[in-house]
């Protein structure tokens, strides 16, 4: 017998030594091909339900507090532009107002916020030129200033506020008594030290914006404001030890050095100065 006949003999009797297993199913097999379908197209379903009202009054209130916050940040964000001893600084603002600085002054405001609030605050001495048709103010520690498209320039520093119109009309508040006053070009108001508003009128207001030349001019002024505005202009430091009470009415321009605006200042009041280093100095 072949070797290829003893094998297929073998493998028939050991098929013969299991049990026939029955394949028949209860059900066909299109029936079970279908169910498994439709239980994959089913949706799963949520152990928890969120109402479509609850998802909107979420999103609503998050809304809210994004506007809320981009309006504060809007409303808080400040702006400073400062003018160092020794130099005057011109700029813009959002509104296309003309702004001047003079040495040792600052302006602060909202640049996001300025269209619709109009305001800046002040320290120090500025001339102004609004745009046509703009409303716009200007804070100082006495005082407030509103114009509607003028020009004016104001002087706070300290206990000394003073506005003087050049064109349009500027009105003037007092911070510290509810008075107002209003002006017309050529006017000036001073702030008393009661916190009185007082009016001058016909002001040579050539001389009150010559520092945007850098020339200088002094009517009775006391000595020790023409120490300070000769400090801020050279950006040096003086030592006064003179008498406090006196004044001085003169002029001078940039255009000499601090050592001679300081000959001329002392020799026309009877005093002396010295010189310690390059930018500090005394008088006596």
């Amino acid at each position: 017998m072949s070797k290829e006949l003893k094998t297929k003999i073998s493998e028939k009797e050991n098929i013969g030594l299991f049990p026939e297993i029955d394949l028949d199913f209860p059900v066909s097999k299109e029936e079970v091909w279908n169910n498994l379908m439709n239980m994959m197209d089913r949706p799963k379903q949520s152990g928890r339900k969120i109402s479509v009202s609850l998802i909107f009054r979420f999103a609503l209130a998050a809304s809210l507090l994004l506007l809320v916050g981009i309006t504060s940040f809007f409303r808080l964000y400040s702006k400073t532009v400062e003018s160092k001893a020794g130099e005057h600084l011109a700029f813009t603002l959002p509104d296309d107002s003309y702004v001047e600085l003079n040495a040792g002054s600052s302006l602060w405001y909202h640049p996001y916020w300025f269209n619709l609030s109009g305001t800046v605050n002040l320290d120090g001495e500025a001339f102004f030129k609004v745009s046509h048709g703009s409303q716009f103010k200007v804070h100082s520690n006495l005082g407030e200033t509103t114009v509607l498209g003028t020009s004016f320039n104001i002087f706070s520093r300290l206990n000394e506020y003073n506005v003087t119109c050049f064109t349009g009309k500027v009105r003037v508040v007092s911070s510290r008594k509810t008075e107002i006053i209003f002006l017309n070009p050529n006017e000036q108001t001073y702030i008393s030290k009661e916190g009185d508003l007082h009016l001058v009128k016909k002001v040579k207001s050539a001389s009150v914006i010559s520092w945007r030349d850098n020339k200088f001019f002094f009517t009775g002024a006391s000595v020790i404001s023409v120490i300070q505005e000769i400090e801020r202009q050279y950006n040096i430091k003086i030592q006064y030890k003179a008498d406090p009470g006196l004044t001085y009415t003169g002029n001078f321009s940039k255009t000499l050095s601090e050592k001679e605006v300081l000959d001329l200042v002392c020799t026309s009041l009877g005093l002396t100065f010295e010189s310690s280093s390059k930018t500090e100095f005394r008088v006596n």
